[in-house]
Order: C-alpha cells, then structure tokens, then sequence
C-alpha cells in the first residue's frame, strides 16, 4: 500500500485488517478514488508466501475532508460505513461516502 501513495501521505493498521490512508493536499476529490482503486488492485494480484499462492480481496471505504466529515471521528465513521457498503456490494471494490448510507 505504501508503494500506491506520495510520501507526504501516512498509510496506517488500525487493527486486523483495517487500514487508514491519509492522502494530503488533494487535487480533486477524484484522485482519492484514483488512489484506492490503485491499491485495490495491487491488493488482489496473487502473491507467494512460503510456497504458496494467495489470492485477497479488499472493500474500500473513502471520505473526503470537509465534504464527508470536518473532523477525524465522523470522517473515519463515514468511510466504514462506505466500506460495508462495499463489502454488502459485491466487496472487492471502492466505494465513496454519500448521503444515504447512514441508514444502511
């Protein structure tokens, strides 16, 4: 994932396997759509571990400061709710925050 993002953004585990992106200083809300279906991508190439091959798959929630949120609790609250969304969805693909998915 570090290798999807500048170095001026922060790619961190936040327990399991969930995982927070911090993509600074945004062009268009675009690109942070860009960036996730770039890891989502890179995440479900096959891959080698101790002689074996493993295939995942990731469902990714994105919200976009200030639109989807003005502080850090309600903008990761809101790109869960877009990643079960996805995951609900057909998972394995990104999803973006919009209104509606609270009472999903």
């Amino acid at each position: 994932m570090q290798n999807c993002v500048r170095e001026s953004d922060t790619v961190a585990r936040v327990g399991g396997d969930e995982f927070v992106i911090l993509l600074a200083s945004l062009k268009h809300d675009r690109d942070a759509a860009e960036v996730a279906e770039k890891i989502r991508h890179i995440l479900n190439l096959p891959f080698a571990i101790s002689g074996h091959t493993l295939n995942i798959s990731s469902s990714i929630g994105v919200a976009i400061y200030p639109a989807h949120g003005d502080n850090e609790k309600e903008l990761v609250k809101n790109a869960d709710l877009a990643m079960y969304y996805a995951k609900e969805n057909g998972r394995n693909n990104v999803t973006a925050y919009h209104a509606g998915l609270e009472g999903f």
